[in-house]
């Protein structure tokens, strides 16, 4: 099976957050479970949480550090090349440990109490793999599958800020399913109105489970493909005040003028400072602070014709 957007919501309930605030700031991941489709299935799911993102394969699209390397590197100097999420599935654990010294951005099947080309797979693997990922990364999540419909997730350390921009995602992709539901049946009512029409055949012309979860799936990647642009438009911005500040002009932005200018309000300025830290590997935080700067705003407004 694969768990579309909409189970995984329903699923992990408050939890889904901060799964979704992991996978967009790569944190590396851990699917962790007995039953291995189930497992490789949520690897699978979760990286669709990224669909601005190319997903390659450990072991499919390359075999080597140095090839996913020359991936990362090549990010780092063009902000124009798809971003990538790396997924490694369970069967091919013990040739991750082997060949791989960073999980920076992974998310890694886990199959407990199997063998994986001789490895015994055991809470031991998993530690080792945590304590690599603990050394490597500012954070890390588990995600332990008790069951096709137990998920508990944690991250290793709190997540910085109040999830805002992730919340926001979730509650408005649930209201607007819902309403887009409502329609679809005040719509199919109306069709079969003054008719004589068995009561079965209605519940089965009303029931949209399928469509729920299509609906859900395009409405959450529109919204996380509008954070992602409006990030993308910061990213603008900002290289821009950093060339300025680099040629010794005193200039920062203000979190207001930077949110107007890009069309963005929710969150803060540092969930978008640290998400364009994951997403383009650049760190603008020299260049935005909370004090008001003089023409500045008038001068962002004209880089997009307003």
């Amino acid at each position: 099976m694969t768990y579309s957007v909409l189970t995984l919501i329903e699923l992990m309930g408050a939890r889904f957050p901060v799964l979704l605030h992991a996978v967009l700031n790569r944190f590396p991941l851990i699917v962790v479970g007995e039953d291995t489709e189930i497992v490789d299935d949520l690897v699978s799911s979760i990286a669709m949480l990224a669909p601005h993102r190319h997903t390659l394969v450990f072991w499919r699209d390359f075999t080597s550090e140095d090839e996913i390397t020359a991936v990362w590197e090549e990010e780092r100097h063009d902000y124009e090349v798809a971003r990538t999420t790396v997924c490694c599935l369970s069967s091919n654990i013990r040739l991750a440990l082997d060949r791989v010294r960073s999980f920076n951005g992974w998310i890694i099947g886990v199959t407990v109490g199997k063998r994986a080309l001789g490895l015994e797979v055991d809470e031991s693997v998993i530690e080792k793999l945590r304590d690599l990922l603990t050394d490597q990364s500012r954070n890390h999540g588990v995600l332990r599958v008790k069951s096709p419909s137990d998920l508990v997730f944690h991250t290793a350390r709190p997540p910085t800020g109040k999830l805002q921009v992730e919340r926001h995602i979730v509650n408005k992709i649930l209201t607007r399913k819902k309403q887009s539901l409502e329609r679809i049946r005040r719509l199919l009512k109306k069709s079969v109105r003054g008719m004589e029409v068995p009561t079965a055949i209605v519940q089965a012309l009303l029931q949209l489970d399928e469509e729920a979860v299509k609906i859900t799936h395009d409405m959450f990647n529109e919204e996380v493909s509008g954070f992602v642009h409006a990030a993308r438009r910061a990213v603008t911005i900002l290289s821009r005040i950093r060339l300025a500040r680099e040629v010794g002009a005193p200039t920062r932005l203000t979190e207001r003028n930077l949110f107007e200018a890009i069309g963005w309000s929710i969150g803060g300025v540092s969930d978008m400072i640290r998400f364009i830290q994951a997403e383009w590997h650049e760190d603008f935080s020299d260049c935005v602070n909370s004090s008001a700067l003089m023409g500045l705003g008038a001068w962002v407004d004209s880089m997009w014709g307003a």
